[in-house]
């Protein structure tokens, strides 16, 4: 029996359970994918314990994705880089952290994009943890420039500490710059990245960025909204409006979900198709 799962909040939800489990069933592995609900200060026991319990894997989401990391023995390179882990193998009693956010929001973008990305200029609403992934898988694929919005100047100016560190780790020559969401330019902007979580169910209403804003971007623009409940929120439907390409958070939460489940399985297996089918159909019928 493979026993698999992920540490969330006890307050928190997930999706991941639905895709895993669809996918072990399609894969025909005996297995399961359970979610456990865990306070922070629970962690190191609550962790110990499933090390005990002979579970091979995990996925991580916050609160967790950093904390973590001071319970576990190795980290890949990708986890270092990003400091952060949303994907822990145990193997021969060893735990070794790793992050598939990089591949999942990147491999999520069509292949003609992605070309034209390189050497573009990309604005990006938030500076949490979910920007941080997004930040360097950009920055590792070569955009010219990378301007953050935030609230809080403060923390937009230690992001963009952050940002240039990696940029600097990398070699890379992307410029990095951050300003308050309230002095947004999307004017030269080939794509918009939300990360924050603005019109996400049950907040459907709501947008991280009026439309007013949205008529400067390009014609070509891409509008991409890591949120995926609803699978259309207000800032997608605008862009739409506005003759805009957008993309929902749909095949990220996939595609990191396969990546994971491929280091897992130590083989490139996974189901994406029936991992997306299976979300898609829950979104569907239960918001």
């Amino acid at each position: 029996m493979l026993k698999l799962g992920i540490l969330r909040s006890p307050t928190g939800h997930s999706l991941s359970s639905i895709m895993q489990t669809a996918a072990l069933k399609h894969l025909n592995i005996k297995g399961e994918y359970n979610s456990y609900g865990i306070n922070p200060e629970q962690l190191d026991k609550e962790f110990t314990d499933l090390k005990k319990s002979g579970i091979i894997g995990l996925n991580v989401t916050m609160p967790h994705k950093i904390t973590i990391i001071k319970y576990l023995d190795e980290l890949t390179e990708t986890a270092q880089l990003i400091g952060a882990v949303n994907t822990i193998t145990i193997k021969n009693g060893k735990s070794i952290g790793d992050n598939t956010d990089i591949v999942g929001f990147w491999n999520a973008i069509p292949l003609n994009i992605q070309e034209k990305l390189q050497g573009s200029n990309v604005a990006i609403v938030g500076n949490g943890g979910a920007a941080c992934a997004i930040v360097i898988a950009l920055i590792k694929n070569n955009v010219k420039s990378l301007t953050i919005y935030g609230r809080d100047k403060n923390k937009l100016l230690g992001f963009s500490l952050f940002c240039n560190q990696k940029k600097d780790i990398l070699r890379k020559q992307t410029e990095i710059s951050v300003d308050l969401i309230s002095n947004i330019n999307l004017k030269n902007i080939s794509m918009l990245v939300n990360t924050i979580p603005i019109g996400m169910y049950p907040n459907i209403k709501e947008s991280s960025i009026e439309k007013d804003k949205l008529i400067h971007l390009p014609n070509e623009s891409l509008v991409y909204d890591i949120i995926y409940n609803p699978l259309e929120t207000i800032l997608l439907k605008d862009a739409k409006s506005l003759n805009k390409q957008t993309l929902n958070g749909v095949d990220m939460l996939v595609l990191q979900g396969a990546a994971s489940l491929n280091i897992w399985l130590e083989q490139d297996i996974a189901p994406i198709d029936v991992m997306r089918k299976a979300i898609l159909e829950y979104l569907r019928t239960n918001t």
